[in-house]
């Protein structure tokens, strides 16, 4: 027996319009998350994956073939 979808397939998510009507919000911050994008030098970038055990040339060369 198929079950019968019954959600719409809209995704709120794309936009931030609020909570649904009647609902109050429930975020403590209801700010949209956007990706913050910042120039850094080379050296900089490899002490930042460093830091978190990665890295640069494996994480270049896995971006650069995955592009391809």
């Amino acid at each position: 027996m198929k079950r019968q979808n019954t959600r719409s397939g809209f995704d709120r998510r794309t936009r931030d319009i609020g909570p649904p009507n009647k609902l109050a919000e429930r975020r403590h911050r209801p700010e949209r998350r956007l990706p913050e994008l910042t120039d850094m030098a080379f050296e900089e970038f490899e002490a930042e994956l460093a830091a978190q055990g990665k890295q640069a040339s494996a994480f270049l060369t896995s971006s650069s073939s995955s592009a391809s």
